[in-house]
């Protein structure tokens, strides 16, 4: 048995030999010294392998007629080995680095728990000794007053000083016990971690007043109580006037731990957040980075709600430039189809002329010439003024009366006051073009085409209105059929919504009565 207990350990040290070590007081080779050594020599060896080794006899303990199936011993000795070898860290895990407080910071932090904790217990023993006499009934001849005389101030004195002495060691336990929960979480002690009051700071884009009611909405919801370790949502109390915040577990908040939000309230595109964790109490308190980890709370969530809400304002932003970007490319598409009319129909009044008459054919030439000068620039603006547009209607009037010679009479009665004021480009002249094409040029007698313009306010500001009267054929079948009523009614429409009308209708004794309303600038469309 002890040859077989010899052999079965050579082997297994043979194949553990770097799992298990031999001490170093023995060579280097052991299986070469082991066959040289002496029995006794020998006899030292196995016992300090046997030591060394896990336990083989249940692996050895085989019946001396057959010899055991290798396979069968390695089985039983892998397992028994993997079960009772200790966990380790895979070969290719990260070294976990060491956390070195800075030691200036610990000892203050020792001194400071022991001092507060001590404060705090011996605030509560003085209470609690300024209410003994009550509580034993001191008085005159009381049995209170009695026992009170006979306590000695050197064993009360004893007392306070071991209380003291217990509480200061109690304090420095927990101080070290955080320190050391902190070197597992691999984090160092700072400064903010034992303070008992940590402030931040947040520059809202928004104004005083929307930035105060984004902080209520967020500081008062449950989410933010759940983060804090509340029950439910935090004890809530706010005061607009002062722009102040005041969130924690109980009430009074003042008395218990508490943060506090104020914003500021100086008029500006912008403002302040200052946020400040508070004690109370809690001052008294070993502290564990109570103050740090609300304050970070309350911050991280008013920097998330104020995202948000920010991102959602740049998102309205957006797709409002989008939409004036597509409205800008709608507008320029519909006075394209306004200029080819326009000139097209100049153009041949100008055909026919130049074959009826030269010299009127030559002065139209002339105005059209000057027309273009002036309308051309502003053809692809958005705005334009009222003068403008009656100086374009002009130039076009005279152009036509020049071919329908006494057939045309026109009048332009405008303040000169209203000549200022904004008015969209290419719908007066469409008005104008469409009176004397559908109008004047039907008719077999001269016409007229009056121009008027008024101001009137109504209940949400001030109106501009404009009409081009003719006193031509009327309302027929045909008139209305072209594209220029159709363009000034989507436009109206894409630039000022239903606060801009376009009304035509029969005039009072014959004709037709064209009238276009728009809003001011300062009117909400």
């Amino acid at each position: 048995m002890e040859s077989l207990r010899l052999s079965q350990t050579l082997r297994l040290f043979s194949w553990e030999w770097q799992a298990y070590p031999i001490p170093s007081r023995f060579p280097a080779s052991p299986l070469v010294s082991l066959l040289t050594t002496t029995p006794r020599q020998r006899s030292g060896i196995h016992s300090a392998c046997t030591r060394s080794l896990p336990d083989l006899r249940p692996f050895v303990a085989w019946p001396k007629t057959r010899a055991p199936a290798p396979l069968e011993w390695l089985d039983k000795f892998n397992a028994r080995n993997l079960m009772s070898s200790p966990a380790s860290l895979p070969f290719n895990a990260p070294p976990v680095p060491e956390v070195e407080h800075d030691r200036r910071l610990v000892r203050r932090y020792l001194l400071q728990s022991a001092l507060r904790f001590n404060a705090g217990s011996l605030l509560f023993l003085s209470l609690a000794i300024a209410v003994l006499p009550l509580g034993l009934g001191a008085g005159a001849g009381t049995p209170g007053s009695f026992l009170l005389h006979k306590l000695n101030p050197y064993i009360v004195g004893g007392v306070v000083l071991a209380l003291i002495v217990w509480l200061a060691l109690l304090s420095s336990g927990i101080a070290r016990a955080y320190l050391s929960q902190l070197g597992e979480d691999g984090k160092a002690l700072c400064a903010e971690g034992i303070a008992s009051t940590v402030t931040r700071r947040i520059d809202a884009p928004f104004n005083p007043y929307t930035t105060f009611d984004l902080c209520t909405e967020t500081l008062s919801g449950l989410a933010l109580g759940m983060a804090l370790g509340y029950a439910g949502p935090p004890a809530f109390s706010h005061d607009p006037f002062k722009g102040r915040i005041v969130l924690g577990r109980w009430r009074p908040l003042a008395l218990w731990r508490h943060v506090e939000v104020k914003v500021s309230t100086e008029p500006g595109p912008g403002c302040r957040i200052e946020l400040r964790s508070r004690p109370g109490l809690a001052w008294f308190e070993i502290q564990q980075g109570q103050a740090l980890k609300a304050a970070e709370t309350v911050y991280s969530h008013l920097c998330q709600h104020l995202d948000r809400h920010a991102a959602a304002l740049e998102a309205a932003r957006h797709a409002r430039e989008l939409e004036r970007t597509s409205l800008q490319a709608r507008l320029s598409a519909l006075q394209a189809q306004v200029e080819p009319h326009f000139l097209f129909n100049t153009l041949a009044n100008l055909k026919y002329l130049i074959r009826t008459d030269q010299p009127a054919a030559q002065e139209m030439l002339d105005h059209l010439v000057g027309y273009l000068q002036n309308a051309l620039p502003d053809m692809r603006s958005v705005s334009s003024t009222l003068g403008r547009e009656l100086d374009l209607v002009s130039d076009f009037l005279a152009v036509m009366r020049i071919r329908m010679g006494t057939r045309l009479r026109f009048d332009v009665a405008v303040d000169d006051d209203l000549r200022s004021l904004p008015f969209p480009p290419a719908m007066l002249i469409s008005l104008v073009e469409n009176a004397v094409k559908h109008g004047l040029e039907r008719a077999s007698r001269p016409g007229l085409i009056t121009i008027r313009a008024w101001c009137e306010a109504n209940g949400d500001g001030r109106l501009l209105s404009v009409s081009v009267v003719d006193d031509g054929v009327g309302l027929t079948e045909q008139a209305g059929q072209g594209t220029g009523l159709a363009n000034i009614a989507e436009r109206l429409m894409l630039l000022y919504g239903r606060a801009a009308s376009l009304a035509v209708e029969p005039g009072e004794s014959q004709g037709v009565r064209a009238v276009l309303t728009v809003p001011l600038p300062g009117k909400v469309a």
